[in-house]
């Protein structure tokens, strides 16, 4: 068999949903594929920068300045070094880099969040094939382009993954994506979950009781995420309940303003001794295991990777309606879905999981089911194969 050039194209490698999704596909695509030299260029870094050059043939970072100096003693040999002139635009930088990219002829590039649409251009436009993987909702689109650059470029791309079926259904039906172009295949984790810590250990390094039910969130500490309405929800269910609970805010990190905010606001509402803020950390698997309830506060997701996790180890999930990807996922009884940002009802939903063990149990195993049936890893994998090998 010949070698087929693939460059994959990931906005940073950061632990977060989309580039350990990407890092995992390439890892799969290396093992099953021996015929493909894979490159990959990374937008930004991020701690995931050595996982990504290791199953890397050659490695580009773009922006490698915004990393530590430590990170660049470490890889100076691994980046490969492409020197702007201070006032060169953001364009520039990428005309510079795809052009020494394109002497390299790959046969497909491979763009992970919408973010890559730009830097595929250069390839499409020497009809080289290229798919982006898009997860973005409305916000996320429109927070990396305008709504006119998308309608503009949209076609502008061989074919399009969608992250959930509301990301598919939101680019042919806002930003005018052909149909046949676009793909829905659902973010998918492992078979095998990694767990580090044991339940009563990890509780007893927390100081969190035998008695005490532990409901939580495991998500960047942003306005799309919902992560400020925290203190407001344990308010509530404190109003609501008797019931001795921790409520466990895993992400961000202790010096960003949304977590500080949220300090504050826990404190001035008297709940600062109820939550237990955990900085963003390579375990969060192990906090999530501790969970009795598992909270999506997103105003808007396409298909969180995390989601998925709660759901492979059997956590009971509660999310909003209308915020995306998790409406399709938790549907027909194998989660629960309140009204948009309701904080009484989310309050009032937990409470009610909060005080039944055995429906927590239920809904915990129908989620598990379906992800076992319906989203296996192996067989998400095995489409976006399909896609790269009908275009190679």
């Amino acid at each position: 068999m010949s070698t087929k050039k693939i460059l994959f194209i990931s906005h940073e490698a950061s632990l977060s949903g989309a580039p350990i999704l990407v890092l995992d596909l390439i890892k799969r695509l290396k093992k099953e594929k021996e015929n493909y030299q894979i490159d990959i260029l990374l937008i930004r870094g991020g701690e995931l920068y050595e996982e990504f050059a290791k199953v890397a043939n050659n490695i580009v970072v773009a922006h490698y300045h915004l990393q530590s100096f430590s990170f660049l003693k470490r890889n100076l040999k691994r980046v490969q070094s492409i020197v702007f002139r201070k006032k060169e635009t953001q364009q520039d930088k990428i005309d510079k880099i795809t052009t020494s990219l394109l002497e390299n002829r790959y046969d497909l590039v491979y763009g992970n969040t919408m973010e890559s649409l730009i830097w595929t251009l250069p390839f499409y436009k020497k009809n080289i094939p290229t798919i982006v993987a898009i997860h973005e909702l409305s916000f996320g689109i429109e927070s990396t382009y305008s709504k006119e650059f998308v309608l503009e470029n949209i076609s502008n791309i061989t074919q399009i993954i969608a992250g959930s079926q509301a990301v598919a259904d939101n680019l042919i039906n806002k930003y005018n994506a052909a149909p046949q172009k676009v793909t829905a295949i659902h973010s998918f984790v492992d078979n095998v979950l990694n767990l580090q810590k044991d339940k009563e250990l990890l509780k007893k390094e927390l100081n969190i009781k035998n008695e005490e039910l532990i409901v939580g969130i495991a998500s960047s500490q942003e306005l799309r995420k919902g992560t400020e309405m925290v203190p407001v929800l344990v308010q509530k269910i404190k109003q609501k309940t008797d019931l001795s609970f921790k409520f466990i805010n895993l992400g961000g990190t202790s010096k960003s303003a949304a977590v500080r905010c949220a300090k504050l606001d826990a404190e001035k509402l008297g709940v600062e001794k109820d939550i237990i803020f955990i900085d963003h950390n390579k375990t969060p698997n192990d906090y999530i295991n501790i969970f009795d309830v598992f909270l999506l506060m997103s105003r808007e997701d396409p298909f969180p990777l995390v989601m998925l996790t709660a759901a492979k180890l059997k956590k009971t999930i509660v999310a909003f309606e209308k915020s995306g990807g998790a409406v399709e996922f938790l549907e027909n009884n194998h989660g629960v879905l309140v009204p948009y940002l309701d904080m009484d009802a989310m309050a009032e939903e937990t409470v009610k999981l909060m005080q039944d063990a055995n429906l927590r149990e239920s809904y915990g195993e129908n989620i598990y089911q379906r992800l076992e049936n319906e989203y296996s890893d192996k067989k998400l994998a095995g489409k976006i194969f399909t896609i790269i090998d009908n275009l190679l």
